[in-house]
C-alpha cells in the first residue's frame, strides 16, 4: 500500500493526461491486489507567500517528507505550490502534520522608523542580523532575513525574518533589542521634573534595560527609551503609577518660609520626605506655595502638618517701637531694611505704634536685625549726642511762642529740624508739641492749632547769634531790622520807653552788628569772670540820645568815648547812658532832625561794679589800694538808685535798638 501511495504521489506531481490514466490503472490494480482501498484525504495549509518561498528555496520538502514518514503511522505526503497540500489516509496524521508546519515555521515583519531606519543605525542593525543569520544557518538553512526599503518621506524599512519559528524568534528578539524607541509620559506638575528620581523610587517600579529622563521642555514629561519590546509595557506601568499619585498644593504664607526651605530647613524638609514617603517642592511662579506628592493621602497630610509646624517653629516676629528706632538715622533705617531684604524678612508698619516696625521671618534673620539695631542704637545715641552738640553751637532753630519771646529749641529738635526729620513734629522747652512747615518757617500747636513763627540762625565760628536777631547772609556784618509794631519784641522795647516819654514813636529798628556784638560779648564774659563774686557783668538796658549825624557812626562803629564831653562830663569823661528815656530825649542830647524827629539808642550796657563819678575822672578809680589794677567798671551819678551810668570802654555798650519819635 505504501508503495502504491508513493507511486500515486509521483504521478500526481507529474500532473499530465497520461499520468492521470496511469493513476487510474494503478488504483485499479491496487484494488485487485489488496482489496478495497482506503480513501486518501488531502489537507490544504495556507502559509504566507514569504514562507512558501522559503520552503521551496530551502529544500525543506524532502526533509519534511522524511520526517513525516518517521513521525506518523500513515505516511503523509507534502506538495508545495501556491499553498502546501498534505495527503494521507489518516485524517489525524494530516492534522498533526499541518500543526507541525504552522508551529515550526513562521515569518515575522518588523518596521524600522525614524532614527532606527537611518544611518548609522540601519547599517549597524543589518550587520548584527546578517551575522546572526549566518550563525543560525550553519550546516543547514534555517532562517532568512530580508531588508525591504522604499523611498518614502517617512523612511520606513521593513525587516522580514522567515524560517524555523525558533530561529525566527531568536533573530526577532535580537532585532527588537537593537531597535531603540522613545515614548513620552506627561507629568501633571512641572515641579515633578526636578524630583522625578525621588518619585520613581517611591513608586517602586521595576524596569530593566529601559531608561527614563524627566524634562521640562517643551512640556513637563518623562522620556522612556529602550528596546521597542520593553518600552510600551514600561510606558503603561509608569503612566498608571503617576496617575495614582496624591498631590496637594499648600501655601505657607509665614514670612521666611521660602528662605527657611532654601537654607536651614532643607535638611528638615528632606527628613519629612523620608519619614512620610513624599516629595516636597516649591511651586514655580507662586510665592510661598509648595507641592506635596505622595502615594497616599495620609502620607501627604502628615507631611503637610509636619512642615507647617517646622515653619512655625523656625519663624518669629520682633516689634520695634517708635522709641526703639528714634535714634536710627535714615542711613540706619536703610541698613535695617537692606539686611531684612537680604534675610528675606517681611517688614511692615506697626499699626498700634505709628513709626514702629514689625519684622517677621526666619528666627536667624530676625535675630540679626535685632542685634544690628541693638548694636547701632547705643553707638548712634552716642554719636547723635555729639552731632547734636556740634550742631547746637553752629545752628540755632528758634520758635516765637505766642505772647513771648524767641526761644531756642532743645538740641534734639534743633537736630531734627536741621535734618528735616519733622514728620513727628517737635517739642519746645515747655513740652508743647508742634507740627512744622519748613517752607513757611512756622509751627502749629498739635493741641490748639495756634501758629508760631520759626527761624534758623547760623552762628559763626567765633560768634553766636542772639536769639532775637534775624538771620544774616554770609559776609553780612550790619543789618537793620524794622520791628513790626504788632510784635511782642516791639512792645517789649516800647513799654519802658513810654514810662518817661509820651511822644509818638515813629519806628523802632533793631541793630544787628556782628563785630560790635562780638566785642561786647567778649567784654561781658570778662566782666562776668572778674566779678563772679560781686554780681557779674550786671547788664542793663539804658538810653543814649544822639544827633542825626552820629547815628550811622554809632550803628557802624559803636559808642566812642573819644567824643565824651560833647554834651556832658559832670560824672566822668566817658560815654553816658540814662536809666530813663526822658533824660536822653531832651534836645540837648537827642537833637531833632530836619523833619523834627528825634532818635534814642536803647543800649545794652555792662555796668558791673560801679562807684560815684566825678568830672575829672578819665577812668574809673581802683576798687582798693591793695589792688590798684582792679578798677571799677563804671561810674554813676549817685551810688544809691543811680539814674546815669558812665562807661570808659567802647566794647562795654552795644547799640541794641534805635527808637525814632516825634
Amino acid at each position: 500500500m505504501i508503495i502504491l501511495l508513493a507511486i500515486e504521489k509521483i504521478i500526481r506531481q507529474a500532473n499530465s493526461e497520461l499520468t492521470n490514466r496511469v493513476l487510474v490503472s494503478v488504483r485499479s490494480g491496487a484494488a485487485n491486489i489488496t482489496g478495497p482501498m482506503k480513501k486518501q484525504q488531502d489537507k490544504r495549509v495556507k502559509l504566507p507567500q514569504d514562507l512558501i518561498t522559503f520552503i521551496k528555496n530551502s529544500k525543506l520538502v524532502p526533509k519534511y517528507q522524511t520526517d513525516f514518514q518517521q513521525r506518523f503511522k500513515s505516511p503523509v505526503f507534502l506538495e508545495v505550490g501556491a499553498d502546501v497540500v498534505l495527503s494521507s489516509l489518516c485524517p489525524r496524521d494530516l492534522d498533526e502534520a499541518a500543526a507541525a508546519l504552522l508551529n515550526e515555521l513562521s515569518v515575522e515583519i518588523e518596521k524600522l522608523q525614524g532614527g532606527a531606519a537611518a544611518p548609522p543605525n540601519i547599517a549597524r542593525i543589518k550587520q548584527i542580523l546578517t551575522k546572526a543569520e549566518k550563525e543560525a544557518n550553519c550546516g543547514e538553512v534555517r532562517v532568512n532575513v530580508t531588508f525591504i526599503s522604499k523611498p518614502t518621506p517617512s523612511s520606513v524599512v521593513k525587516v522580514r525574518i522567515v524560517g524555523y519559528t525558533k530561529d525566527v524568534s531568536k533573530l526577532r528578539e535580537r532585532l527588537l533589542n537593537e531597535i531603540i524607541i522613545e515614548e513620552l509620559v506627561e507629568l501633571a506638575h512641572p515641579e515633578l521634573v526636578d524630583c522625578f528620581d525621588h518619585i520613581f523610587e517611591l513608586m517602586s517600579l521595576k524596569t530593566s534595560n529601559v531608561s527614563m529622563k524627566a524634562t521640562g521642555s517643551p512640556r513637563p514629561s518623562v522620556t522612556v527609551s529602550g528596546p521597542c519590546r520593553l518600552v510600551p509595557d514600561t510606558h503603561r506601568a509608569l503612566a498608571s503609577a503617576l496617575a495614582k499619585l496624591i498631590s496637594d498644593t499648600v501655601v505657607l504664607d509665614e514670612p521666611g518660609a521660602l528662605q527657611y526651605f532654601r537654607t536651614d530647613g532643607k535638611k528638615d524638609r528632606e527628613e519629612v520626605e523620608r519619614l512620610c514617603q513624599v516629595c516636597i517642592r516649591e511651586k514655580e511662579g507662586q510665592q510661598s506655595s509648595f507641592l506635596f506628592v505622595g502615594l497616599t493621602k495620609k502620607n501627604v497630610d502628615e507631611a503637610v502638618t509636619k512642615i507647617r509646624k517646622l515653619v512655625k517653629d523656625s519663624c518669629s516676629t520682633n516689634i520695634f517701637t517708635k522709641k526703639d528706632l528714634e535714634d536710627l538715622t535714615e542711613d540706619g533705617m536703610k541698613d535695617l531694611r537692606t539686611l531684612a531684604q537680604q534675610q528675606n524678612l517681611y517688614i511692615q508698619e506697626n499699626p498700634q505704634d505709628q513709626g514702629g516696625l514689625m519684622v517677621t521671618g526666619l528666627k536667624s534673620g530676625v535675630i540679626q536685625v535685632v542685634q544690628m539695631v541693638n548694636t547701632a542704637i547705643p553707638l548712634r545715641k552716642e554719636l547723635r549726642v555729639k552731632e547734636e552738640d556740634s550742631l547746637y553751637h553752629r545752628v540755632a532753630w528758634c520758635i516765637l511762642v505766642p505772647h513771648g519771646s524767641w526761644e531756642r529749641l532743645p538740641k534734639a529738635d534743633n537736630y531734627n529740624l536741621e535734618r528735616g526729620n519733622i514728620a513727628n513734629g517737635i517739642v519746645d522747652t515747655k513740652g508743647t508739641k508742634w507740627n512744622v512747615n519748613l517752607e513757611k518757617t512756622e509751627a502749629r500747636s498739635q493741641a490748639s492749632e495756634q501758629a508760631a513763627k520759626m527761624k534758623r540762625l547760623e552762628n559763626l565760628p567765633d560768634f553766636t547769634f542772639p536769639l532775637y536777631w534775624d538771620s544774616m547772609d554770609p559776609g553780612e556784618n550790619l543789618k537793620e531790622v524794622l520791628l513790626d509794631p504788632q510784635s511782642e519784641e516791639y512792645g517789649t522795647v516800647l513799654k519802658p520807653f513810654r514810662k518817661t516819654v509820651k511822644r509818638p514813636v515813629l519806628k523802632i529798628v533793631r541793630v544787628q552788628n556782628i563785630h560790635l556784638r562780638r566785642a561786647y560779648e567778649a567784654k561781658n564774659k570778662h566782666f562776668s569772670d572778674k566779678n563772679r563774686l560781686d554780681g557779674g557783668a550786671r547788664e542793663k538796658l539804658l538810653y543814649h540820645g544822639t544827633s542825626q549825624d552820629s547815628l550811622d557812626s554809632i550803628k557802624t562803629g559803636g559808642f566812642n568815648r573819644c567824643f565824651s564831653g560833647k554834651n556832658a562830663t559832670v560824672h566822668g569823661q566817658g560815654t553816658y547812658f540814662a536809666v530813663d528815656a526822658s533824660y536822653s530825649a531832651v534836645s540837648t542830647y537827642s537833637r531833632p532832625a530836619d523833619d523834627g524827629s528825634k532818635s534814642i539808642f536803647v543800649a545794652r550796657v555792662l555796668t558791673g561794679v560801679f562807684t560815684q563819678g566825678r568830672s575829672d575822672m578819665k577812668v574809673p578809680p581802683p576798687r582798693s589800694s591793695e589792688q590798684p589794677h582792679n578798677r571799677y567798671d563804671s561810674l554813676v551819678d549817685k551810688v544809691e538808685n543811680p539814674t546815669m551810668f558812665v562807661v570808659f570802654h567802647d566794647d562795654q555798650a552795644y547799640p541794641d535798638y534805635l527808637i525814632t519819635f516825634s
